[in-house]
């Protein structure tokens, strides 16, 4: 079988891959487990700046597709992603010329390479989009939902999209969720029962304990302190505030504790300023992005991550899980906010815990009791890691993949 997948983001190259920002590594790291499977794997994904036109990646046919006459124009996809991006009345324009040039492209690729299905990702507008090529081409549609096009309008706003994300859903051929709410979330839209649980997988042969890194720590100011850890775009969603907050209660009696908190984007300064005017200076670090080269090193070397997601203004909220079970691979205990795709995402207790979102009291005596048990935290550790091997390989859910669509 040849296989398409059309996403709007993917890796820029070989450069990125070893790079500070991969863009769409979920994604690729499921083409290449397709390509392991012993399928021929093509992506197309939107063009960027000084990105090549095809290039081959682990062995993924990679295209990328031009959607406006002027290059520099092309900014509805990456940087801080469509959600954000889509919120600038200039991308707002560009959506009809993304969806008709990526419409044009996959038909072109589809006839050229024998494509047998077609795999999109995210129901808009790759998914709604897909519904043209597959009537056109007569293929298998399977579509993959993430949550971050769906909880906004399931929260009563963006309902222009409601009639989109509805066909999108009932109207491809097997329809996949990332996690448990993404799929009642689509249910409650759609009407359609057979929607399934899929979550991103995690490649385990790259996310794997070692030894702490104390190099690494020393480069962010933390070594020789019990470090809590969380990294992200800091959007309103990603909730960086209540680490933030909970380090006020913990401030007393674990001097020896350091939070590093890291990501850049529109809350940045507003949340320096929140550090600073609660006096956690030197129990914060916030060095802004964290690149590639030390994200995993980082996670083998925290005492604890935590992904404080929440509900944002928008109704948006985490769409996944899949940077806290990054760090459960590495041995390291997670704690996660009970909300959104988080939900059902790991075993409470088991490698993990969860605390009630936006309850920094809830946060802070979760870290508490990871840090001040040295038995407790060895033993989640432990199964941390066997939680992820068990159920979060990439081979294991590329398999369920090919379960679902041989039943179908």
């Amino acid at each position: 079988m040849n296989l398409l997948i059309l996403t709007t983001v993917y890796p820029r190259g070989k450069t990125e891959l070893l790079g500070n920002k991969v863009h769409g590594k979920f994604v690729k790291d499921l083409a290449k487990t397709w390509v392991a499977k012993g399928y021929e794997t093509h992506v197309l994904t939107p063009h960027s700046i000084k990105t090549l036109a095809y290039e081959k990646l682990d062995g993924v046919h990679v295209h990328r597709f031009h959607y406006f006459f002027q290059e520099s124009w092309e900014t509805l996809t990456y940087g801080e992603g469509i959600p954000e991006n889509i919120r600038k009345l200039k991308n707002k324009f560009l959506v009809p010329f993304f969806a008709i040039s990526l419409w044009w492209q996959a038909l072109r690729l589809i006839h050229k390479h024998n494509i047998d299905m077609v795999n999109a990702h995210w129901a808009v507008p790759t998914g709604y989009i897909a519904l043209w090529i597959k009537a056109l081409a007569k293929i298998k549609l399977v579509t993959t939902i993430y949550g971050a096009e769906l909880f906004p309008v399931m929260a009563g706003r963006m309902q222009i999209l409601k009639p989109f994300l509805r066909k999108a859903i009932n109207h491809a051929d097997i329809v996949v969720g990332i996690s448990q709410a993404t799929v009642e979330a689509a249910k409650a839209l759609s009407g359609r029962d057979d929607v399934h649980v899929l979550p991103d997988g995690i490649d385990i042969e790259y996310y794997k304990p070692a030894p702490k890194n104390l190099e690494v720590l020393e480069k962010y100011n933390c070594n020789g302190k019990k470090v809590i850890f969380f990294t992200g775009r800091m959007v309103e969603r990603k909730g960086h505030r209540y680490p933030l907050e909970a380090m006020q209660y913990l401030k007393e009696n674990s001097v020896d504790i350091k939070l590093l908190l890291g990501g850049k984007g529109v809350l940045f300064e507003e949340l320096k300023k929140m550090r600073d005017e609660l006096g956690l200076q030197d129990m914060v670090e916030m060095p802004g992005f964290i690149p590639e080269e030390d994200m995993v090193p980082l996670l083998q070397s925290a005492d604890a991550f935590v992904l404080p997601s929440c509900i944002d203004a928008y109704g948006d909220t985490e769409g996944s899980a899949t940077i806290a079970l990054e760090a459960m691979a590495c041995g390291i205990p997670a704690i996660i906010s009970h909300v959104g795709g988080n939900i059902g995402a790991i075993e409470d207790g088991r490698g993990a815990f969860y605390f009630e979102s936006e309850n920094v009291e809830d946060l802070a005596e979760k870290i508490s009791t990871l840090l001040t048990n040295n038995k407790l935290a060895e033993h989640i550790a432990t199964q941390a890691r066997d939680y992820i091997v068990e159920h979060f390989s990439w081979e294991e859910i590329v398999g369920k993949y090919v379960d679902i669509m041989e039943v179908k």
